[in-house]
């Protein structure tokens, strides 16, 4: 191989392969930095971080020594970066009492995209060796994270006798107000469940027993975006149904406990084959601080019983 990856304290390299494993930065939303060897979610990749790229070649050496051009990180992974997928999940926290598979979202021609983490890259007169600081630049929030589940109730002071088919106005865009809850899971997408339809012995109310139809939700719905969302809304999407939002019943976060991210590290340079490329991954471990805040933001906006002039309200997309 004409060029290698030196490794250092933040970067193991073993071959084509290497792992980024950043010091630990202060997270947004909380006052200490993380503990363990993988970055959370919310936690600034330490800027210092740095890929060195040294050539150990030549074409020939040491008539014409091999000189590194450029150094580019991009997300994916594949013979030009880009591809194949972005994060895949590596384990659950201990409760999860289900699987959480991973998803087509996670796949980069899926339109992958990270909203806080920019990638670095580097070109400079060509050397022997070359050195990118602050590959990666931001943070992963919460967006692939994907799998949090949440049920509220509605219910109504004055509610008439429901009359005719309540899943066939849902059908229709309506959501009649009749006593409900209402599930809200990417993968099962929005749902309702009269309350005289909850099984006499449940224990606890699952997203199994929400009959169809559902409404689908997408990713980008569901994920926080700006800073300012993830104490408070969260997502437009859930905020939305504040109006309609009797009480919680169910507020569980994520239960991946670490995700793997991946990259592509591209390196042109002046002998055959001009451009190596090293297929790189870095852990990040879930963060649940920013869960705990938007559930205290949400249980302080419960609205208690209903009443609609209408006797129905349209139905939020």
């Amino acid at each position: 191989m004409p060029v290698q990856i030196v490794p250092n304290q933040e970067v193991l390299a073993a071959g084509a392969g290497f792992q980024l494993r950043p010091i630990g930065t202060v997270p947004l939303f909380q006052s200490t930095p993380r503990l363990g060897l993988a970055p959370i979610l919310y936690e600034t990749i330490n800027p210092a971080l740095t890929i060195t790229v040294q050539a150990v070649g030549g074409c020939p050496l040491p008539a014409l020594p091999e000189l590194i051009t450029s150094i580019t990180l991009v997300p994916g992974q594949g013979p030009s970066g880009g591809t194949g997928i972005g994060n895949s999940i590596v384990s659950l926290v201990d409760i999860a009492d289900k699987p959480v598979p991973n998803i087509p979202n996670f796949s980069m021609g899926a339109g992958w995209v990270e909203p806080r983490m920019a990638y670095g890259n580097i070109a400079g007169p060509p050397s022997p060796t070359m050195a990118l600081v602050a590959p990666l630049k931001g943070y992963y929030g919460e967006k692939y994270f994907y799998d949090a589940e949440y049920v509220y109730a509605s219910y109504y002071a004055n509610s008439p006798n429901f009359q005719g088919s309540f899943y066939g106005d849902i059908a229709e865009g309506v959501v009649p107000d009749v006593n409900r809850l209402t599930a809200i899971n990417l993968l099962q997408g929005r749902k309702f469940l009269e309350f005289d339809k909850i099984p006499k012995d449940s224990e606890e109310i699952t997203l199994e027993m929400f009959p169809p139809p559902a409404i689908p939700i997408t990713l980008e719905q569901l994920a926080p975006i700006t800073e300012a969302d993830v104490l408070t809304e969260g997502s437009d999407y859930i905020a939305a149904f504040i109006p309609e939002i009797s009480s919680w019943v169910k507020w569980r976060p994520s239960f991946i406990g670490v995700m793997q991210y991946y990259y592509t590290l591209i390196v042109t340079h002046t002998c055959p084959p001009f451009v190596t490329t090293f297929q790189g991954t870095m852990l990040v471990a879930n963060n649940w601080t920013p869960a705990a805040n938007r559930l205290s933001y949400y249980i302080n906006r419960q609205v208690g019983f209903l009443d609609t002039p209408t006797g129905d309200f349209e139905l939020i997309p």
